[in-house]
């Protein structure tokens, strides 16, 4: 183990010589009342971010020009929830991951309601949704990725391993619009891409020099991806190449330096962070 760890920090140094160095600016910042949050969801207008405040068990809105701090939810309802993500009916689907399900939200009204929970699951972190309906949910706790189809458990694939179609501790799970299927497989340091059907198509390598990745997000043609141990993020193409790093792969805290991000939204020019270690979410401009 000590010997993977030493060469995924030397691969990592070799990247961040390899490519070009993004500088950000801070635009804003939200340091108070979070603690280890994991991931976020933009709502369908855009204009808010839907933060999984982990350690807390509860969901936090945040307005997403200035972070401001809008509504608190979930309390006594969710247990160290990851990830979450709007379906196309408008609803918050939240991988309540101590719960052991996907817990889900209506947010239309003047305060978020819980209807509904599809089980079935071992410590969900990730939830992706795709164009054709299809959820996709990680099982980190079991080493595999569940499937539903309305509200149904269609099929669970994958088991331990490092091979092809295999994970060790997946956590983000995230559908493109062409329906490719992106699943950041962080115990074994990749991202692998699948079809539809969760065949395997593609993997990141050993270029990368990941260190237990965790969540992704789309942006146009780009990809952004925490890479959490490296204290960083990489921009990648579709073809999970690298384009840039955004920070300086130690621990810190500024517009420039994250202390173990697990997360990150994307709307060029900007890009929000989730600095899970840090207890914030910084809203950055990134240069071109």
């Amino acid at each position: 183990m000590l010997r993977l760890i030493i060469a995924c920090c030397a691969l990592g140094s070799s990247l961040a010589s390899a490519q070009p160095v993004l500088r950000a600016e801070l635009e804003a910042e939200i340091g108070y009342y979070l603690s280890q949050p994991h991931d976020g969801a933009f709502s369908p207008d855009g204009k808010r971010i839907y933060v999984t405040d982990m350690a807390n068990s509860l969901m936090r809105v945040l307005d997403a020009e200035s972070l401001r701090l809008i509504d608190t939810f979930g309390r006594g309802e969710l247990r160290r929830p990851h990830d979450a993500e709007f379906d196309a009916a408008g609803r918050l689907l939240v991988a309540d991951t101590g719960n052991d399900r996907i817990a889900i939200y209506t947010v239309g009204g003047p305060k978020p309601q819980l209807v509904g929970e599809w089980k079935g699951l071992v410590s969900p972190e990730g939830v992706g949704i795709a164009p054709d309906g299809r959820v996709y949910v990680t099982n980190t706790g079991a080493g595999s990725v569940s499937i539903f189809r309305d509200g149904k458990l269609v099929r669970t694939v994958g088991e331990y391993g490092s091979h092809a179609g295999q994970f060790a501790r997946p956590h983000d799970v995230e559908v493109d619009r062409d329906g490719k299927v992106y699943v950041v497989d962080s115990g074994n340091h990749r991202v692998q891409v699948f079809d539809a059907e969760m065949n395997p198509l593609a993997s990141s390598g050993g270029e990368l020099g990941l260190n237990e990745p965790k969540y992704l997000a789309f942006d146009g043609e780009r990809i952004w991806l925490a890479d959490e141990n490296n204290h960083r993020l990489l921009l990648l193409d579709r073809n999970l190449k690298a384009l840039g790093i955004l920070g300086s792969a130690k621990r810190g805290r500024s517009a420039n330096e994250f202390h173990k991000p697990e997360a990150v939204l994307a709307q060029a020019p900007f890009v929000w962070v989730i600095d899970t270690y840090n207890d914030r979410v910084v809203r950055l401009r990134v240069a071109p």
